[in-house]
This record gives structure tokens, sequence and C-alpha cells, in this order.
């Protein structure tokens, strides 16, 4: 496993099957199109595509535990189906970012909720940009520490962000609603602009029921 430094900025997310990374990482070369130095160029090895379920700052001594209580949350749920309805904007630092909006249904507001308030006891005071894997903006930092207050519970809004610039909202090839299944969580070490850029550790929806272990190994 890759050396975590002493306060980790952490993401749980949702990762999308395979045909939904690619539709995002293409997205996301579009925009690269029109704006390069973008900062956020999505691929399947090191700025994995996400939906962020709890984002937070934790001591590097609390992840097994934090990876323990995220995968006995993954073992009782089962896999999603999730809908992505539009393309969305919002501004970030005075840059517009573009995402993917995912329907918030039911079972995912439960599972952030679950995810959230198992993780209530581990979040460490905010470190600076050396949380991060690689070098990190003060909006990547402001980011992950409002996290709570302003994206959290209530205001929650499942995404997948595809990178800065305006993305059309009709896009060749594309036809909204895409309705995917979410089978696979992860624990991630966040990079800049709050990108999924390790996985910590993996694991499988749903696997109780099986009777299987749902942890798969760390990546580098």
């Amino acid at each position: 496993m890759h050396e975590l430094p002493e306060t980790i900025a952490v993401d749980v997310v949702l990762l999308p099957p395979g045909p939904i990374m690619d539709m995002a990482i293409g997205a996301n070369r579009t925009l690269l199109a029109g704006y390069p130095d973008g900062g956020i160029r999505l691929d399947r090895d090191n700025c994995l595509p996400h939906i962020s379920v709890a984002m937070f700052p934790a001591r590097s001594g609390d992840i097994p535990e934090i990876v323990a209580k995220v995968e006995r949350i993954t073992r009782q749920c089962s896999p999603m189906a999730l809908t992505i309805d539009a393309v969305a904007k919002h501004k970030n630092a005075g840059e517009t970012v573009s995402v993917f909006h995912i329907l918030r249904t039911e079972i995912l507001q439960l599972f952030h909720k679950s995810v959230m308030n198992a993780l209530k006891p581990y979040p460490a005071p905010v470190a600076g940009p050396e949380m991060f894997a690689g070098e990190a903006s003060a909006p990547s930092v402001d980011c992950l520490q409002r996290f709570q207050k302003t994206s959290a519970y209530e205001r929650y809004s499942p995404h997948i962000t595809l990178g800065f610039g305006d993305l059309p909202e009709i896009i060749p090839g594309i036809d909204f609603p895409v309705r995917f299944e979410a089978t696979k969580a992860a624990v991630c070490h966040l990079g800049n602009h709050c990108t999924c850029r390790r996985i910590i550790a993996g694991f499988d929806l749903g696997l109780r029921a099986h009777g299987d272990r749902g942890r798969t190994a760390a990546r580098r």
C-alpha cells in the first residue's frame, strides 16, 4: 500500500461500472479539448470517475477502522440502481465545473447517511495540502473542509465530476436518462480538485448474501 500522510484526505465513494466510467472519461476529454489546462484528467488508473458519499480528513492510524466500518455497511447494502438525468454545472473558485447529475434515490441517501454517521468519530483537523495525494489547491482543501456543512445529509447531491468547463447539455451519443447499477464502493485518497487518486480499499456491495469477503486489495 502507498504510504499515507499522518492526516489524509479521504473520500468514501461509489464506483460506476466500466461503460459509465468510459462515458465520463469521454465527456472529460471533450472539456479538455476546450480547456486544456482544466486540471482534471479522468482515467481508470489515477483519476477515477466516482460518486462521492462522504469526504473528510482522517488520521492515517484510523484508516483500518474506517475501512472496516465501510466494509460492514457495504456488505449490508444491495447493488444500487442509479440514474444520470442531466449535465449540471456549478462554480468552484469562480470557474465552471460540469458534472453528471445523479438522482438521489432513497437507497443512495440511506447509504450516504449510514456512512456519514458511522464515520463521525474519525474526522481529524484539516492539516492543509499535504493531506492530499500530490499537490492540492486551496479550493480543494476548502471543499474537503466544508463537505459536511455544505454537501451532506439533506444537502447531499450525488454526481460524477467531469471537469472544468461548460459541457453542452446535449452530448452526441448520450441519451439521458442513463441508468446503471453501482456494485462497487471504495475508500479513496483524494488528489487535487478532490479527485479520486488512489483506492485504499475497495468493496463489492451486498456480498453478505453470498457469504463472500467483500474487500479488494488496495491500489498504489
